[in-house]
């Protein structure tokens, strides 16, 4: 049994997945999230931060401080994501147009190299959007690179093995900054876009029974039912951002590999190529337990079963 906390950044665009992603964490007894860090990406920023704020309120953890951070690409023209994630953000679950939490005033850059300088070498990065914030972070504090012990993120896919031909949203939102991630030196593990959409996804079954848990079962349910991927026969909702948080709490849930990545920032910009390496730059998550990997997400919203939600 885990005797210390992990802690850990969040770096997100909420976003059903993020959402999901940061409810596991906040149900996680062995998991400090010191900061919740926002980015474009899904939505414009202002309406992502309202969703993390949202989501805080929600479940009663204001405490968690958020700090706002890029508003676009670090290079390049921002797209989003509201086919998939609706106009709102939270797919089939409406929230509030205003909150009354704010921000920090502290700018996601500075605020992420704070923590990381208080918890040096002993926090964790769980990137669930583009990473520009993250670039940006490193580009203005190069003496990070020393101080994090893992980034785990959702974001590649792999051109041509086993047939994958989906680019990861994440990266090419923001290729350059995923570039700068990826050539840092931070250890980093990364979950392909084949894990949340083929191997680790819920059935529509899976979905329904949600709502009957508890109260937050349902705030899922209604979430996940404005969220069904698209371009598969079958009802199916993608669980890419709770992948990227489950392989840093329970990575033996995983099987990875080493890889060299590198990713394409001009003909086809977040294309990712990836050579089977023992010297690679990247742990790559290409297998998973899936039984046991919805075991836990199942058992840990039944942690909420004494919580009212707001």
């Amino acid at each position: 049994m885990r005797k210390k906390k992990l802690n850990i950044i969040i770096d997100t665009d909420p976003g059903v997945d993020d959402t999901s992603a940061i409810m596991l964490a906040m149900a996680d007894e062995m998991v400090d999230i010191k900061l919740i860090t926002t980015v474009c990406g899904n939505l414009d920023l202002k309406t992502v931060t309202r969703n993390a704020l949202h989501v805080l309120e929600k479940f009663n953890r204001t405490e968690i401080p958020v700090a706002m951070g890029a508003k676009k690409a670090m290079y390049r023209v921002s797209p989003d994501a509201r086919f998939i994630h609706q106009n709102e953000g939270l797919g089939g679950y409406i929230p509030p147009k205003t909150v009354k939490t704010k921000p920090i005033e502290t700018s996601a850059i500075e605020a992420m190299y704070n923590c990381i300088k208080e918890n040096k070498n002993d926090i964790s990065i769980v990137a669930c959007g583009p990473h520009t914030n993250l670039g940006m972070l490193i580009e203005v504090h190069p003496d990070v690179v020393d101080m994090v012990d893992h980034i785990y993120c959702e974001g590649c896919a792999r051109y041509g093995v086993d047939g994958e031909t989906y680019i990861s949203f994440n990266v090419s939102t923001d290729p350059e900054a995923f570039e700068i991630v990826l050539n840092s030196g931070i250890p980093i593990t990364i979950i392909p876009s084949r894990m949340g959409r083929e191997l680790a996804n819920f059935n529509e079954e899976e979905v329904y029974s949600l709502k009957d848990i508890n109260d937050a079962g349902k705030f899922l349910f209604d979430m996940y039912s404005g969220y069904w991927e698209p371009a598969y026969p079958d009802r199916r909702i993608a669980t890419n951002d709770s992948c990227a948080y489950l392989v840093m709490r329970y990575p033996k849930l995983f099987k990875t590999r080493r890889a060299f990545f590198t990713v394409d920032t001009d003909k086809a910009p977040g294309k990712t190529i990836i050579e089977f390496n023992r010297h690679g730059n990247v742990n790559y998550a290409y297998k998973v337990n899936r039984k046991k990997l919805h075991e836990i997400y199942f058992n840990t919203v039944k942690k909420y079963d004494n919580i009212k939600l707001k």
